[in-house]
């Protein structure tokens, strides 16, 4: 249902969303469609969002591609510095983070590039 919401705003506001279900399908995906910006979660099946982040930034035809952690892992400070260091962009909790506050803190990611 959440994933719907997503896609009907995303759409609403112009933007592509492809949506992988596992880290698996998400590297598969990036390898094939480049995509301007990436919102992972860290928690995934078959691989999870730390692994895929380091997949990222380790290839080097993925890794300029920005990358924001958005889950429900909470905030805690060893958690955002560790995605961090790893060369994520942002990290946003779900749960504190509104639509609006997304779309908005993409528009502004991809202003930068």
């Amino acid at each position: 249902m959440i994933i719907k919401m997503y896609e009907r705003k995303f759409d609403m506001e112009n933007f592509k969303l492809t949506i992988a279900l596992n880290g698996k399908e998400a590297m598969k995906i990036l390898k094939k469609d480049c995509p301007n910006i990436v919102l992972l979660d860290i928690m995934m099946p078959k691989m999870n969002g730390l692994e895929v982040l380091k997949e990222i930034k380790a290839d080097s035809l993925l890794r300029d591609i920005p990358v924001v952690m958005l889950t429900n892992l909470g905030d805690r400070s060893e958690d955002v510095e560790k995605c961090k260091e790893l060369g994520a962009e942002d990290y946003w909790v779900k749960a504190n983070t509104s639509l609006e506050e997304i779309l908005q803190g993409i528009k502004n990611i991809l202003s930068k590039k």
